[in-house]
């Protein structure tokens, strides 16, 4: 049975929107083209978008083709690692304002093939469409903000966990595509050859090194070794409990922000299920896959000791990583750290049901990086 009542139905912010014609006409036969008649609005804003995204994207590759083929990732990306909801957003909101380095933008990654042509012109034009925060926190959002470049390959590609929020009937086949070690080789060189065209672009736009933040990458250590073996990482790792619960506060917002199905009840009452097993293979592939890269060019940090020490930490990260211009990066994230002095994380639900649960399903976190069983009072 499906469920009767839907939430934010007329939500524009699909996080599909900008893809090109070819590989939404796939994504849509993918799921046998079934999409729900309550969201077929969704389906024509993503259609309608799709042809201005397609023709500027051919332009873009017409212009740019060549020059891209023969760039090299030169410096190699940082990338931070960590499950959803451990501190990965503020921690590449700090990254990013060096001087030194540039992110994937959220308009980057909602037109990954035409942002080349269009990024100077269309942000200003859509300066408001955007709601200053996100939908299931306080964090600033914006056109120019960094963004997971995840979205990006969502599109480029198809092969994202993140594709399963949007036809929930087939979310199980996406489930391979947090680590891909189930996949197709020839679906591993898809992804990956997206991934490194989509960093080129941001580095001809910039010509700065990239940093590199979504979650799913913290199940990927092996593919992007392959592509980056002298790459930094930074992992990032919260409280499970918190991570948990903050995980399915977000699912509750985004999930109904992108379906074009309309979920039966137990996808629903399932989503506990799902969060558990997608974080489980996140947190085991990282906790093995970790000892691949060099130690000099590995941190690890708890969100608890690096809130409210951004600044020993990073120094210590830049010293390690030996990235160069610390004193000019210094005075200009003092300022911005200072700047956050107000804002308030949201007042999650922690109750022993949740507790029990997450203590069973994610029993490795807590052995791993020393969690205690007990939590709060």
């Amino acid at each position: 049975m499906h469920v009767k009542e839907i939430e934010n139905r007329w939500s524009t912010e699909q996080l599909i929107t900008g893809i090109e014609i070819p590989e939404w006409i796939a994504l849509l036969a993918k799921n046998n083209f079934k999409v729900d008649p309550v969201y077929l609005h969704r389906a024509a804003w993503i259609t309608g978008w799709s042809l201005p995204a397609t023709l500027f994207g051919r332009l873009e590759d017409a212009i740019y083709g060549k020059r891209l083929a023969q760039m090299d990732v030169d410096p190699t990306p940082i990338f931070l690692l960590g499950h959803w909801r451990t501190g990965t957003t503020h921690l590449h909101n700090l990254f990013m304002r060096d001087p030194n380095h540039t992110s994937p933008t959220y308009y980057q990654v909602v037109f990954p093939t035409a942002f080349l042509l269009t990024g100077n012109i269309v942000p200003r034009l859509a300066a408001g469409a955007l709601a200053e925060t996100r939908s299931y926190d306080n964090v600033k959002q914006g056109w120019h903000e960094a963004a997971e470049d995840e979205i990006a390959l969502a599109k480029l590609t198809g092969l994202s966990i993140y594709c399963s929020f949007m036809f929930p009937e087939s979310a199980s086949q996406y489930e391979k595509y947090v680590d891909f070690l189930e996949a197709t080789p020839a679906e591993r060189e898809r992804w990956k050859a997206a991934f490194v065209y989509f960093i080129k672009k941001i580095m001809l736009a910039t010509g700065k090194r990239v940093v590199v933040k979504s979650c799913p990458h913290t199940a990927r250590v092996r593919m992007l070794l392959e592509l980056f073996p002298d790459a930094k990482f930074v992992h990032i790792h919260r409280n499970p409990y918190e991570t948990f619960a903050s995980t399915l506060h977000l699912r509750s917002k985004v999930d109904w922000e992108n379906f074009f199905q309309r979920p039966e009840d137990t996808f629903l009452q399932q989503r506990w299920e799902q969060t558990a097993t997608i974080g489980h293979t996140i947190w085991e592939r990282v906790i093995e896959d970790r000892k691949l890269i060099p130690k000099e060019n590995f941190v690890e940090i708890a969100y608890e000791d690096f809130q409210g020490k951004e600044l020993d930490y990073l120094r210590t990260m830049y010293t390690q990583f030996k990235l160069p211009d610390w004193e000019r990066y210094e005075g200009v994230i003092r300022p911005y750290l200072e700047s956050l002095a107000g804002y308030k994380k949201n007042k999650l639900k922690i109750d022993q049901k949740l507790k029990d649960f997450v203590w069973e399903r994610w029993r490795t976190v807590f052995d791993t990086y020393g969690y205690p069983r007990e939590y709060g009072t």
